[in-house]
């Protein structure tokens, strides 16, 4: 893997395909988690790769986890970038769906409630709650990624998750339906 590394950082293109090969999905879902919104993830996850390509160069280490950070930092800045041009968040609605999606995807409301609840989310919590709980990464590695105390990392998971269990209760503490 280090190998690897060290020939992407050289411009080696069979290289860059292969550490492309290896995170292009999970950045993709990292990224469409992000922003609930597959076609925005789509295009992200392609500057992502954009910008890996170009900047390989760049990176200090061959160490593949310092990579896997690196390459998410990336994808977290560019999800960032988009969430401040767009400002507004834009919450799916089941008005929007045909009959025939619906129909085909037994579990959708569910997932559709609880893609909502998470955009409700602010930011700075939704980020590490989603690498955290979606992606699987280690607190280590978040806290690489996002260049914050481990700590700090905890913290943010923690309030994430409190501020989700907020969203889907109701004021009078009742569970959606």
């Amino acid at each position: 893997m280090n190998d690897l590394i060290a020939k992407l950082k050289d411009g080696n293109e069979a290289a860059f395909k292969e550490v492309m090969a290896m995170y292009k999905k999970p950045i993709y879902n990292y990224l469409s988690m992000l922003l609930g919104d597959r076609q925005s993830a789509e295009e992200l996850t392609q500057d992502t790769f954009v910008k890996v390509y170009f900047k390989a160069h760049t990176l200090k280490t061959d160490h593949p986890q310092a990579c896997k950070a690196w390459i998410y930092s990336i994808a977290t800045n560019l999800a960032r970038s988009e969430f401040r041009k767009k400002r507004l968040k834009k919450i799916f609605s089941l008005s929007e769906l045909n009959e025939r999606q619906v129909s085909y995807t037994p579990h959708l409301e569910g997932k559709l409630l609880f893609e909502q609840l998470l955009a409700l989310v602010p930011e700075k919590w939704r980020v590490p709650l989603i690498m955290k709980e979606i992606n699987n990464f280690s607190f280590e590695e978040i806290s690489l990624i996002l260049n914050k105390p481990i700590g700090t990392v905890k913290s943010l998971v923690f309030r994430g998750k409190t501020n989700l269990k907020k969203q889907y209760l109701d004021p009078k503490g009742a569970p959606h339906v």
